[in-house]
């Protein structure tokens, strides 16, 4: 017997994106599974095409709830659920059609409490079936570095027994942490399969802000390397943003941070960064209103 998953689908005002993201899940290779969509309050038309879908597919399950944030969507579908895994997905994204076969063959072939994928925007970037197993010391490594693990619920399967004693809060980036705390092993595959909407990459900015300053606090001896971090998120989301003239989300509050990090500790962070992104940092720390201006024509920031 096929172990059941349960996929949880956290829906809010998404209906330019919500069919698609769960008929990505209804096509998958992998057929014993649980859809558990939790409506969080929708005002649009999303609550609508939830139930349209429901009478289509029985494998699905709706609830509509007041809006609790997407922490509490999460834990409510965590609750609804009845399968030996759990992964998640927003409705702003979409899973290739092998993402579940995949990672319920690492979970099984490799004995492990969380299997994990690659993510992309665009196009998929890897595409090789090679595995690589972490047990939880490298894998916290990994989760801090955010090289290979993003710190997020998504393009992971999870061994349900992990949310015993978890849940997700709003603002806490420890969930996942806290989860791999709990393991003695994790499984990677190289492999692109769950595909992020640009709608979602305010979630993906504020995912990496929030650990890297909950990891300042818990490890003070990686600061240097969290302001690292933080600074050049930063800097990606005013290049990106300016460049293809888009508004900048928390504008203000992300500049001060910005500010502060480059005036406390610019030595200490600079010996890590290229040319290209040195002068950014400083034209940037200089004015901002200047830096939209000459943005530009300045060379590209590396990845």
């Amino acid at each position: 017997m096929e172990n059941l998953i349960s996929v949880i689908i956290t829906v809010y005002n998404n209906e330019n994106t919500l069919r698609n993201s769960i008929l990505s899940v209804i096509g998958q290779t992998y057929r014993n599974i649980e859809i558990i969509i939790i409506d969080d309050g929708s005002t649009d038309n999303s609550s609508r095409i939830c139930d349209e879908l429901l009478l289509s597919n029985a494998r699905l399950k709706v609830h509509h709830q007041i809006h609790l944030g997407i922490s509490g969507a999460r834990n409510k579908g965590i609750q609804m659920s009845s399968g030996k895994y759990i992964t998640f997905l927003n409705a702003t994204d979409s899973m290739s059609k092998t993402l579940l076969e995949n990672l319920n063959n690492m979970m099984d072939d490799y004995s492990v409490e969380v299997s994990i994928c690659r993510t992309y925007t665009n196009s998929p970037s890897f595409n090789s079936d090679q595995v690589i197993t972490f047990d939880k010391t490298d894998a916290i490594r990994q989760l801090l570095i955010s090289d290979l693990i993003q710190n997020n619920p998504y393009a992971k399967l999870f061994d349900r027994n992990l949310f015993s004693s978890i849940s997700f809060s709003n603002g806490n980036s420890e969930t996942i942490y806290n989860i791999f705390e709990r393991c003695s092993k994790i499984a990677f595959m190289n492999k692109s399969l769950y595909r992020i909407s640009a709608s979602n990459d305010d979630f993906y900015l504020n995912s990496i802000l929030n650990r890297d300053t909950t990891i300042m606090t818990v490890h003070p001896e990686l600061e240097v390397f969290c302001k690292c971090n933080i600074v050049k998120a930063i800097q990606n989301e005013f290049y990106d943003d300016i460049c293809n003239n888009k508004p900048i989300p928390d504008e203000q509050k992300l500049y001060e941070m910005f500010l502060k990090i480059v005036k406390d500790s610019d030595d200490d962070i600079v010996k890590f960064y290229s040319n290209i992104r040195k002068a950014h940092m400083y034209l940037l720390a200089d004015s901002l209103n200047k830096y939209k201006i000459i943005c530009p024509v300045l060379p590209e920031l590396e990845v």
